[in-house]
């Protein structure tokens, strides 16, 4: 492919220097004629603007093509974000089901004191007794 590439570049350049040359040493004038306008140019003027048309129009296609796969390529991450995270409020509400099930130990309202008795029960070790011990 890279041999093939080389080929088509060095026949490009040496038409192109061939058609330089060629048409350097006349000194004939070609008249064109499009919508009312009338221009002589000569057969070198003629190639480069022609030359120069082929470069426009390639990057153009160039622009477009790059455009599209940059659009192509941000919807495609923001389809997968979108399904990212889809699937983490899946797992999120999931998670939050198994967390709502009541097994009976609820740790965050039960209040033990430094003996392991619950202050709750109104036991003999609670905050409550501690403080009429104190005060007696």
């Amino acid at each position: 492919m890279i041999a093939l590439g080389l080929a088509l570049t060095l026949v490009a350049a040496g038409a192109t220097l061939f058609a330089v040359i060629a048409t350097a040493t006349t000194s004939t004038t070609i008249t064109l004629t499009a919508l009312g306008v009338t221009i002589s140019v000569s057969p070198l003027d003629l190639f480069i603007a022609g030359a120069l048309s082929v470069v426009l129009l390639g990057l153009g296609i160039a622009l477009i093509s790059r455009g599209t796969r940059r659009t192509a390529r941000t919807h495609k991450e923001l389809r997968s974000l979108r399904k990212d995270k889809a699937i983490a409020a899946t797992k999120a509400s999931e998670g939050s089901d198994e967390e709502t099930i009541d097994d009976g130990n609820d740790d965050s309202t039960r209040n033990d004191d430094s003996t392991g008795n619950d202050s709750r029960r109104g036991g003999a070790h609670s905050g409550k007794a501690k403080s009429t011990a104190d005060a007696a």
